[in-house]
């Protein structure tokens, strides 16, 4: 007697359950969908003003460096690459660093600073206005 090993299984599934289970998945997505696209009301009652943003002009914008020793180096030859604002957003260095970032800029971005003692006169300024305390 010979037993039958490699029976075929048959699946009692006909067209119809399956497009039953299709439709079913489908509806449970856009459910999903819905619910998740739903903005919660409750939490936006109040009235919130509108964002009014103002566009300055930079040729408008004027900055006045305080009055030191090197202001007029530090102008003329630092106007050439960056804003004079630029200088006034930065925060109190102490020389080190101030002498870092002015020969970083000869170096690295080409200042066209060419002479030590401008270099120095200019690293002076900004440690006097500039410089941590």
């Amino acid at each position: 007697m010979k037993l039958n090993t490699t029976k075929k299984i048959k699946y009692s599934k006909t067209k119809s359950s399956f497009r039953f289970q299709k439709f079913n998945i489908l509806l449970l997505m856009a459910c999903v969908l819905m619910i998740s696209c739903n903005k919660d009301d409750t939490a936006t009652t109040e009235m919130k003003p509108a964002i009014v943003e103002t566009v300055t002009d930079i040729s408008n914008v004027t900055v006045t460096l305080p009055e030191a020793t090197g202001k007029e180096l530090v102008t003329t030859n630092c106007i050439i690459c960056h804003s004079l604002r630029y200088i006034e957003m930065q925060p109190d260095f102490p020389k080190k660093t101030w002498d870092k970032t002015v020969k970083k800029m000869v170096k690295t971005y080409g200042a066209p600073i060419s002479d030590t003692m401008v270099v120095n006169q200019i690293v002076d300024y900004l440690v006097a206005v500039k410089g941590k305390k």
